[in-house]
């Protein structure tokens, strides 16, 4: 069988790949909480609510880092 994981780093450098890396990890964090509710496993609100908030965290990242991406861009199109 073959391995799933492979030993090089992800490339990641554009903001697009950085935007579908993060929509991945959301989609995975939502389906970890619908899961956690339905398992029938000891706490799985909680295990729940904590998926969800990951999912949350990671949207407020990816927006900071759009806002930053565009400051950047206005600043360096300003200085050409």
């Amino acid at each position: 069988m073959h391995a799933a994981l492979s030993t090089e780093p992800l490339a990641c450098g554009s903001a697009l790949d950085r935007r579908a890396i993060a929509l991945a990890n959301v989609r995975w964090f939502r389906a970890m909480a619908w899961r956690a509710l339905r398992d029938g496993a000891p706490k799985a609100e909680l295990r729940a609510a904590n998926a969800r908030a990951a999912a949350r965290i990671v949207l407020r990242q990816v927006r900071r880092d759009a806002l930053v991406n565009r400051l950047v861009t206005d600043v360096l199109a300003i200085d050409d």
